[in-house]
C-alpha cells in the first residue's frame, strides 16, 4: 500500500511541477491545478506516514497555518515548544486520570513510558506535527491515552463558556489546564489558526478548528480560570450510578444529587460497590470559577471509601 502511495505522489509532484511552470508563464488555470495538487500531495504524505504507524497508536495530526509556516518548514524553538506542551498536557491529564487530586506536580516516568509519545513527522501545509500514542485499548474499547486525549478535546470544544468549559477543566486538572494554555500561547504568538485531527485505526475520533478568535477565547478563559481546593467531606447516601468512566453519582439521605470523580486507582474498590448500596465516601472539594463569564462549579472527588 505504501509503495503504490509512494507512487502516486511522486506523479503529483512531476504533474505539480509542470502546473507551476505553466503558472509563471501566466496562466491562470495552472494556478489553480498546482493548488489543487498541492492539497493533493498533502494528504498522499499524510497517508503515506499514517500509513507506516501501527493501528495500535492513537495519532494526533497539529495543522498549524500561519504567514510564516506557508513553506512547511517551521523554526525549531517553535516545534520544541510546541511538542514539549503536548507532551505536558497529555501526561498530566494522565496523571488526573490515574492518581486523581489537584496538587500532584510531576509526571511519573512510567506514566510517560505508557503513553509512549512520538513524533512520528512533520508535513508541509502550513505546518503539520504528527503524534502517536499508545493506543492500549481493553476489550471494551477504552484506553490511558484515549482518555488522556478525550479530557484535551472536551477543554477546546467548550470555547472556554459554560458548565462545559468548567467540567472539561477540572477533568484536565490546573496543570494540564496551564500546559494546553502555554500551548495555545505558543500558537498564538505566530498570530496562527489551528486544526486538531485525532484518529484511530485510520478513523476519525475528533475534530477541532480553531480560528483565531476561538483560541483567544480558550486560551483568555484558561488563562484566569483557577481550580480551588477547598474542604474535605464526608457524605453519605444511596449509590444511584457507577461508571467505569470514573464517575459515581450519590443520592444522600435529604434528596440532592451528589456526582462524584474519582481517579482510576480505586476502581478497584468502586467496582465492590452496587446500585442502592449505602455508603459513606470520603470526598475532596474543589471549586472550579472561570471569572470572565461569572461562571463557577462545585466538584466532588472520591478519596476513600469509608463503609
Amino acid at each position: 500500500m505504501s509503495e503504490k502511495i509512494s507512487r502516486k505522489n511522486n506523479e503529483a509532484k512531476r504533474l505539480l511541477d509542470e502546473a507551476n511552470r505553466k503558472a509563471r508563464e501566466g496562466s491562470f488555470a495552472y494556478e489553480l491545478t498546482a493548488a489543487s495538487l498541492e492539497n493533493h500531495i498533502d494528504e498522499l504524505e499524510k497517508i503515506e506516514l499514517t500509513s507506516k504507524v501501527s493501528p495500535a497508536f492513537e495519532m494526533l495530526d497539529f495543522r498549524i497555518s500561519a504567514p510564516n509556516l506557508r513553506t512547511g518548514s517551521a523554526p525549531l524553538e517553535f516545534v520544541s515548544k510546541l511538542t514539549e506542551e503536548v507532551r505536558k498536557t497529555l501526561g498530566y491529564a494522565a496523571l488526573r486520570l490515574m492518581q486523581g487530586g489537584i496538587n500532584r506536580k510531576r509526571v511519573p516516568r512510567d506514566l510517560y513510558a505508557d503513553l509512549d509519545l512520538r513524533l512520528e513527522g512533520l508535513l508541509p501545509g502550513s505546518s503539520r506535527f504528527i503524534i502517536s500514542a499508545a493506543a492500549e485499548r481493553d476489550l471494551l474499547d477504552d484506553g490511558l491515552s484515549k482518555r488522556a486525549i478525550e479530557r484535551v478535546f472536551s477543554v477546546l470544544d467548550s470555547e472556554g463558556r459554560g458548565a462545559e468549559f468548567l467540567d472539561s477543566v477540572n477533568d484536565l486538572g490546573p496543570l494540564g489546564a496551564k500546559s494546553l494554555r502555554n500551548f495555545l500561547k505558543v500558537i498564538r504568538s505566530h498570530d496562527a489558526e489551528a486544526e486538531f485531527t485525532w484518529t484511530f485505526a485510520g478513523e476519525k475520533v475528533r475534530y477541532w478548528q480553531g480560528s483565531k478568535k476561538v483560541l483567544d477565547s480558550v486560551a483568555s478563559a484558561l488563562e484566569v480560570t483557577e481550580v480551588i481546593e477547598e474542604e474535605k467531606v464526608l457524605l453519605a447516601g444511596k449509590v444511584e450510578l457507577l461508571s467505569k468512566r470514573e464517575r459515581i453519582d450519590l443520592r444522600s439521605y435529604e434528596g440532592s444529587l451528589i456526582k462524584i470523580l474519582y481517579p482510576k486507582r480505586l476502581l478497584p474498590s468502586v467496582s465492590e460497590l452496587h446500585l442502592e448500596q449505602e455508603v459513606s465516601l470520603y470526598c475532596q472539594v474543589t471549586e472550579t470559577e472561570n471569572p470572565l463569564t461569572n461562571e463557577s462549579s462545585i466538584f466532588y472527588e472520591l478519596l476513600e471509601i469509608r463503609s
